[in-house]
């Protein structure tokens, strides 16, 4: 019975590597905003994780840290 929970509910490598990528991406965002190096009218609100984060809306920031 374990077994089979354990294999229902686990993350694949390719789920925990977005996982990874998605929250690396919140990171450098918050980073971005909190030292000023993007004006604060560029970022927006989103709740992800319990958490109020904010993330640019900048299209050109959005492709570079996408293609990284």
């Amino acid at each position: 019975m374990a077994l089979q929970l354990a294999r229902e509910q686990g993350i694949t490598l390719r789920g925990s590597a977005e996982i990874v990528a998605e929250f690396f991406s919140f990171g450098i965002n918050s980073i971005l905003y909190q030292r000023g190096i993007y004006p604060s009218e560029t970022f927006t609100r989103v709740q992800k994780y319990g958490l109020t984060l904010l993330v640019t809306t900048d299209p050109e920031l959005i492709k570079y840290l996408n293609d990284v």
